[in-house]
C-alpha cells in the first residue's frame, strides 16, 4: 500500500487549519486529479486530506461510488466560507451535492 506523500508525489501540498486542527492536502487542480481524487487510497493518514481547486465557482455533484474509505466532504465558497458538509460513506451511489455554488472542496 503506498503511503499518502508517495500516491500524491505529484501533487502540490498544502497546509490548511480546520477547525483547529492542521491537515495536510494534496492539491487537485485538474479535471485529471479533480476525478480521482482520493478513490485509489485505501487508508488515510490523520490530518491528510485533498483540496479540490476550481478556477470559477461550480455547483458540481461529488461520488463516493469508487472511494473505499468514509470521508467528510467540506463545500466551501471563494472566500473559504463553509458552504455545506456531507459524511460521505465508502462507496456510497447517492451524490452529494450542495446548496449553493463552491469554489473549493476539502476531503478528510
Amino acid at each position: 500500500m503506498l503511503h499518502f506523500e508517495q500516491l500524491f508525489k505529484k501533487y502540490r501540498k498544502i497546509n490548511l487549519p480546520i477547525k483547529g486542527k492542521n491537515y495536510r492536502l494534496a492539491v487537485a487542480d485538474t479535471n485529471e486529479k479533480r476525478k480521482i481524487g482520493l478513490s485509489q487510497v485505501k487508508r488515510l493518514p490523520a490530518k491528510c486530506g485533498m483540496i479540490f481547486v476550481y478556477d470559477r465557482p461550480v455547483r458540481n455533484a461529488f461520488t463516493m461510488q469508487k472511494t473505499s474509505i468514509p470521508l467528510t466532504v467540506i463545500f466551501l465558497d471563494k472566500s473559504l466560507n463553509i458552504v455545506d458538509v456531507f459524511k460521505g460513506r465508502p462507496y456510497q451511489k447517492k451524490s452529494i451535492q450542495p446548496s449553493s455554488d463552491y469554489s473549493f472542496v476539502v476531503e478528510i
